[in-house]
């Protein structure tokens, strides 16, 4: 049992030392931070969504138009611009609760 223990603090010892002096290997795009990082990553997210939810929008209106009288046709569109709105509301919050723990992290510094 004792051993066990003595050989976790021998392995491990040095890992604690090292880990004290090891330097943010995430320098690429001015990303040095995790509130930056999770920022890019969101900004990222951003800016594929973005285009997608404009896209699902424009669908959305074309599946209204071309429905007419035919309800399952609009019940299809407005399933379709109904989850679009969801999703594009969390998109933005997710954005803004990026925005919000970058602030608290850069304000405790």
């Amino acid at each position: 049992m004792h051993t066990h223990i003595l050989t976790t603090l021998v392995l491990f010892a040095p890992t604690a030392v090292y880990a004290a002096t090891y330097e943010n290997p995430i320098k690429i795009a001015g990303v040095a931070t995790i509130p930056d990082f999770l920022l890019a990553l969101v900004d990222l997210v951003w800016l594929v969504g973005v285009p997608i939810i404009a896209i699902c929008i424009i669908y959305a209106g074309f599946l209204f138009v071309t429905g007419g009288d035919n309800e399952s046709k609009v019940a299809k569109a407005r399933f379709v611009f109904m989850w679009t709105a969801i999703g594009a509301m969390v998109l933005l919050g997710a954005k803004g609760i990026a925005m919000a723990i970058q602030s608290t992290v850069l304000s405790l510094k």
